[in-house]
């Protein structure tokens, strides 16, 4: 997974909430344990010696991973940060529209698989004659509109087609402010000179 850029992404304000709990926190955890293991220690009548202090890094560390790994994805939090779940694999039906400059019409479908976090994502596309993964990304909101996805990704051909050669491109997905469909184009470099369009609709396991 890579870090992916948001416009008027309140990351500096998320980072800023979570370093004030993890300060605010960590006496009151450090607190409370020592009451605890006073209390365990005069009932059993152990001897107590004092526990090294939970240190306030190390509680940043764990909220952090909380929230990049889960807490973002509540909804309502999700609306203040301006991000989507694209979390799930998307059926993705494609159009090839121009191929060396001239005119085609080539249909492919695939599987696109995206694996996000609030602070990184993966976009991976397998189709019949090759698979790609991202390498960048950005994604901003249109107001009343969707979500604008625009990745950069490299493409490896599979084993049976020596015709094809390994090559980068970046495409462009518009997705629904539900999260159910998007649809798109993109473009490759001179080693594939292939233009397209992308349609894509989520998983029902996935919505």
């Amino acid at each position: 997974m890579h870090d992916y850029s948001i416009d008027n992404h309140p990351k500096e304000k998320i980072l800023f909430v979570l370093a004030f709990l993890a300060i605010s926190l960590a006496p009151i955890l450090n607190s409370i344990v020592q009451n605890i293991l006073k209390t365990l220690g005069a009932s059993a009548g152990w001897s107590f010696a004092p526990i090294a202090a939970i240190p306030v890094f190390g509680l940043f560390g764990f909220l952090y991973w909380i929230f990049n790994k889960y807490l973002w994805r509540i909804s309502m939090l999700r609306t203040f940060l301006l991000v989507p779940d694209l979390n799930g694999k998307w059926a993705v039906e494609g159009t090839t529209t121009l191929k060396n400059g001239k005119e085609a019409e080539y249909n492919w479908n695939g599987v696109f698989t995206i694996t996000q976090s609030w602070s990184k994502i993966l976009i991976h596309l397998r189709a019949s004659q090759s698979a790609s993964k991202s390498v960048s990304a950005s994604i901003h909101l249109e107001d009343s509109v969707g979500y604008r996805l625009l990745y950069h990704y490299e493409n490896e051909p599979t084993a049976d087609q020596p015709q094809l050669k390994k090559h980068a491109g970046s495409a462009e997905l518009l997705f629904d402010l539900e999260g159910l469909t998007a649809d798109g184009h993109y473009y490759t470099d001179q080693h594939r000179n292939t233009v397209g369009i992308m349609k894509l609709k989520r998983s029902k396991n996935d919505n």
